[in-house]
């Protein structure tokens, strides 16, 4: 049978990564891609480039669909001829950056999906992904749904000049508000990245919404029960900070180093930063001037940097505190994963999840962006205070999968899910560390 241009699958959802590298918005997106699998929808994982310390993480009974490229002009010309009014956009970005964009060259094997599958809902976060899909959807012309994720503040990303594909991303700015003025739902992952993109993008605020990221509540439960082997987290031991991220400007380590040094002077302690993708020669080189201020500042043999680990659970569980040190976070998921683990939390109060999450303080001190004496003190003041993990965890808990998934779920169909009474979607297998995955890879054929 032959199926008209607009027709959709209803129980069809199609989710778009440019990658698997083991940021904190792809393990949102296979978080919810196991979220809806489980309440029984066919679930497309469709990825650009297949690489990424999340490679082996594919959710059970997810399909992995992985995306051919076609040659980058041909690419360009799919982009350019997907609908009116888009080409203006497309050919001052790319004289700004004087390329053509890599990610360009997916969009036709996304379009060739749509027409064959028929999802009901294409849902991507980021900015190259979240213009692929729309540009995607005007050429296949599907009557799929456009929901598109907002991770970070933009106009934090466009005042500290963040580059994208060695151009500024001040460059794509128009371009990105004629994609996100073209989809069905714009999701925001808190209050603050709402508020910001209505003000930066000229959103119109009834299609922009806030869900919260979350957790996989129960699985992480299990995960942070592996024995952790490191000489540090030892029952007597100096008590341990710990952090985590990718080894990028946004995170600031340098300013949690510097407050480390101090915290040292006063007390014994040890500093554990886990993160860094050995892939990445920026990260590398930002990893080497961590290691060479830390030794300038006398405190070298006090800070481990032990790399991407696929499971850094445990260490949260054993931590004496948790400090995100960060300039900037689109909502800052591993705040709520040390909630989770019981471990007390520092952050800055950057814009814009960290207020959020730690209610305005409540559940863990906040402090000024970029202040080490301040970050110095806090970090001091939670070690000096007996935790409250039972109050820890139980906010950590309010940021379940299964509240992020009804509230997805709301912006894909207008109403929440229907569930059998035996239906969890926090209990449904995630491999949320490394694990080989059961689901068998199909290339998507572009013309």
């Amino acid at each position: 049978m032959t199926l008209d241009t607009d027709q959709v699958l209803p129980q069809r959802i199609a989710f778009l990564m440019d990658n698997l590298k083991g940021g904190g918005a792809e393990r949102v997106m296979l978080s919810l891609a196991s979220g809806f699998s489980a309440l029984g929808y066919d679930v497309d994982l469709l990825v650009c480039e297949m690489h990424g310390e999340l490679c082996d993480s594919i959710p059970d009974g997810v399909n992995l669909v992985v995306l051919a490229p076609t040659r980058l002009l041909a690419g360009l010309w799919t982009a350019l001829s997907s609908h009116r009014g888009v080409a203006a956009k497309i050919l001052s970005y790319i004289v700004s950056n004087r390329k053509v964009p890599r990610s360009f060259r997916f969009i036709r094997a996304i379009s060739d999906h749509l027409l064959l599958q028929r999802p009901a809902v294409i849902l991507s976060t980021l900015s190259k992904a979240n213009i692929n899909a729309v540009l995607a959807v005007a050429l296949a012309g599907v009557e799929t749904r456009v929901c598109l994720g907002i991770q970070n503040s933009m106009s934090t990303r466009y005042k500290q000049g963040v580059k994208l594909d060695q151009g500024q991303f001040h460059n794509m700015i128009p371009l990105l508000r004629h994609c996100y003025a073209r989809a069905d739902s714009v999701i925001a992952s808190s209050r603050g990245v709402a508020e910001d993109a209505t003000a930066f993008l000229g959103l119109n605020p009834k299609r922009l919404h806030v869900v919260y990221n979350p957790v996989h509540v129960t699985e992480l439960a299990k995960v942070m029960e592996e024995p952790l082997r490191h000489p540090w987290f030892t029952p007597g031991a100096a008590p341990v900070l710990l952090s985590i991220g990718r080894f990028v400007d946004q995170k600031n380590f340098p300013l949690l180093v510097e407050a480390f040094a101090k915290v040292r002077q006063r007390i014994d302690a040890r500093l554990v930063i886990i993160g860094g993708d050995e892939s990445s020669s920026d990260q590398m080189v930002h990893r080497l001037r961590l290691q060479a201020l830390a030794a300038d500042l006398g405190v070298g043999d006090d800070i481990d940097l032990p790399g991407y680990q696929p499971n850094p659970y445990p260490y949260l569980k054993a931590a004496g505190v948790f400090v995100l040190s960060s300039d900037y976070e689109g909502f800052g998921n591993v705040l709520i994963e040390a909630l989770l683990a019981g471990c007390p939390v520092v952050s800055t109060d950057c814009p814009s999840g960290p207020s959020e999450i730690l209610h305005d303080g409540q559940y863990g001190i906040l402090v000024p962006v970029d202040d080490s004496d301040s970050l110095a003190d806090a970090i001091l003041e939670a070690l000096a205070i007996a935790p409250q993990r039972d109050k820890l965890r139980q906010r950590g808990r309010e940021f379940s999968l299964e509240r992020a998934v009804d509230g997805y779920h709301r912006q894909f169909f207008g109403e929440p899910p229907v569930r059998a009474a035996t239906t969890s979607v926090d209990s449904h297998p995630l491999n949320a560390v490394r694990r080989p995955s059961k689901v068998a890879a199909r290339r998507c054929p572009s013309a």
